[in-house]
């Protein structure tokens, strides 16, 4: 069983304890970010300095602030979920059994940075399970979904498994289009940082299967109370009700409790 840094560090020839070190989150810290082939190194800027660096007021520039992030997220991400790969594998075992019975499943990751949630199934399924093809969705050109497409294909290869994986990157001016229907789609802790959630959904409901599930957060903060907050977007916050207006039009809640009743919980939506 491999370790949760054993990618990171390889990818970025860090050792373990740097590696937990640059993803854990507090404020004010200063970490040197190593560059890779990929990406520039960051050094000298907190991710508050990072954040006020420039400004966010078109789609373009908030495009272009991921990218500015070099390996940022790569590291953070990967420290956020180095103790959750049971309940990603949980997750979507109980989300694919939900699925219309198929021979073949298309699950895609929007927004899906490190792409946890994919990086537990290539890492767990067993060789005889049913055949699997894996898309994977964020911001064009930035560090994480770079390392995330890396440490898949590695991963896939290394286990021989029959998967195919489709990388399909979101464009300031385009929303990702996939080559199947989807099956099952998770974008988690991902549309609070979206310019449009709106137009996001409407974009997934038109590729989803009959009866295909979508498992989704949206990330309320209280902005008061929490200085860690992360990229929200003004525009995202905006959206919030009109996008659950058109989940509960479109949608049957099947796992999780509704949004008015728990904000910030994961909740599992099957297609009508």
């Amino acid at each position: 069983m491999s370790n949760w840094y054993d990618d990171i560090c390889e990818y970025y020839s860090v050792d373990p304890e740097t590696a937990l070190e640059l993803g854990t989150r507090s404020t004010g810290r200063k970490p040197n970010l190593p560059g890779s082939k990929t990406c520039n190194p960051v050094s000298d800027m907190t991710y508050e300095d990072i954040w006020e660096s420039s400004e966010r007021n078109t789609v373009d520039s908030i495009f272009q602030f991921y990218r500015d992030q070099g390996a940022w997220a790569t590291f953070r991400q990967c420290v956020r979920h180095k103790d959750l790969s049971q309940y990603h594998i949980s997750l979507l075992s109980q989300m694919l059994n939900l699925c219309q019975t198929r021979s073949e499943f298309h699950v895609c990751e929007y927004g899906c940075g490190v792409a946890p949630f994919m990086n537990s199934l290539v890492s767990h399924i067993r060789e005889d399970n049913p055949k699997i093809r894996i898309s994977i969705s964020d911001v064009d050109s930035c560090e994480h979904f770079t390392f995330a497409k890396w440490r898949l294909e590695k991963k896939i290869q290394n286990r021989g498994l029959d998967i195919q994986l489709d990388v399909k990157p979101v464009k300031s001016d385009e929303l990702p289009r996939y080559n199947d229907l989807i099956d099952l789609l998770l974008i988690f802790e991902v549309l609070e940082h979206v310019p449009s959630p709106v137009s996001t959904i409407k974009n997934i409901y038109d590729q989803l299967i009959p009866g295909g599930i979508v498992v989704e957060n949206f990330i309320k903060h209280n902005h008061d109370d929490d200085d860690d907050d992360g990229p929200d977007l003004a525009s995202a916050a905006k959206e919030r009700d009109e996008y659950y207006k058109f989940l509960t039009k479109n949608f049957d809640l099947v796992i999780g409790e509704r949004p008015d009743k728990s904000p910030n919980s994961t909740r599992g939506w099957r297609k009508k």
